[in-house]
């Protein structure tokens, strides 16, 4: 690791060594300051190569420390909560004989759950089978919301998807294809909806415009005119939506 020093305070930064013709500078809540260099340049070169950018990458330091960090893995017990449209709904786990398989319904303000007793004989097991499930009801309910959502807003941004999907995505909130079929991270309905119907929003405007033009986000402000409000609070939150 390498040091940088801005004003009184110190980082620390990584260098990789690519094939890449130019440096290149990325900074990640987790993986922190890494630099992406070419192989023939010196240790010296990168060093006044990222000195020189030490303004620059204050100022993005200083955005990330407003991100909240992602959730404590839960260990799906009685009183554990879990988000849902923005609000968070606490959980009632029971073991039950009668049943083969783990059983989720949102009732009454809480998530049951419900699991085969067999499984308290091990407990990533049966931790294993819950999350599974729950990611399987967040999708499904997402795909239901989501869709809802699609057809709300396509007409007032005047396109027409073929298909909409719910995927497990790495990192994108959502994503459109050059055939017209918009993707959504089964994620985003841990939001609230003004969250979803934004990103849906923005993905069906991509559809008319491919890139972040101004065009584009004229578009999504005729639409909602906060938008810049929502896509700060998925900026600052977006590593919540996770368990």
């Amino acid at each position: 690791m390498r040091v940088l020093e801005l004003g009184s305070e110190k980082v620390e930064y990584d260098v990789v060594r690519t094939d890449r013709k130019t440096v290149g500078i990325n900074i990640d809540p987790e993986k922190g300051i890494v630099v992406r260099s070419p192989k023939d340049l010196s240790e010296s070169e990168i060093k006044d190569l990222v000195e020189d950018k030490s303004s620059w990458i204050k100022e993005k330091l200083d955005k990330i420390e407003e991100i909240k960090p992602r959730p404590q893995p839960k260990e799906f017990l009685s009183g554990e909560k879990l988000p849902y449209l923005g609000r968070r709904y606490r959980l009632k786990v029971n073991a039950k004989n009668s049943i083969g398989s783990v059983n989720v319904k949102l009732y009454r303000g809480k998530f049951m759950i419900y699991y085969p007793e067999k499984l308290e004989q091990n407990e990533e097991k049966r931790k294993k089978a819950i999350r599974e499930e729950l990611i399987s009801w967040y999708r499904n309910h997402a795909e239901t919301k989501i869709k809802e959502r699609v057809d709300k807003y396509k007409d007032k941004v005047g396109v027409s998807p073929n298909n909409v999907r719910v995927k497990k995505q790495k990192k994108r909130w959502g994503s459109c294809s050059s055939k017209n079929n918009l993707n959504f991270n089964w994620k985003i309905i841990m939001a609230p909806m003004t969250i979803v119907d934004y990103i849906v929003i923005h993905e069906l405007t991509h559809l008319q415009y491919p890139n972040h033009s101004k065009d584009f986000w004229q578009t999504v402000e005729t639409i909602i005119p906060d938008y810049d409000e929502r896509r700060e609070w998925l900026r600052v939150n977006g590593r919540r939506l996770d368990f």
